[in-house]
This record gives structure tokens, sequence and C-alpha cells, in this order.
């Protein structure tokens, strides 16, 4: 499908376009997906990614029982701390 789009940023249309070459993508893909990412915006307020959602969760699960475990969140932290310096 061509479409033709009147009164667009030339700057903002100059860095999308250089922000799909960058990611490997056509123009109409990068737009599609831009698009697509727009509605579920103006539809839900967020995009959300559920993927990362659950990896997160997952993620804090496994903290959670680690600190069950006597793992301390806090001494993780200082000891990260205490290496770089």
């Amino acid at each position: 499908m061509s479409v033709t789009i009147k009164d667009l940023d030339e700057d903002v249309f100059r860095n999308f376009k250089a922000e799909a070459i960058r990611h490997g993508l056509k123009l109409g893909e990068a737009a599609s997906e831009a698009f697509r990412l727009w509605i579920a915006f103006k539809r839900h307020g967020r995009v959300r990614d559920r993927d990362r959602m659950l990896t997160a969760a997952r993620d804090m699960d496994m903290l959670r029982k680690k600190s069950l475990e006597g793992w301390s969140g806090v001494k993780e932290i200082r000891k990260w701390r205490d290496m770089r310096t």
C-alpha cells in the first residue's frame, strides 16, 4: 500500500528514517510498528511489553526466594560498591 502523508515534520521524519535504518527495518515496516504502538498507547494509556513484565516478575520471585534463604540485597549492593572503588 502506498500512502502520502502531508504536513510531516521534516526533522522527525529524518530521525525516524535514521532509526529504522539503524535497526535494519524498511521504512514501511518501521512506520507500521510506530502506527501500531501509537494506537495501543491511545487505547490503553501506555504500551505494555508482556514478555518484559513476565521476565521482571520471575526475577522478583527469584530475589524474594533468595532473601528467604538469607541473601541480602543491601549486602549485595554494598559488595558491588566496594568492588568499584
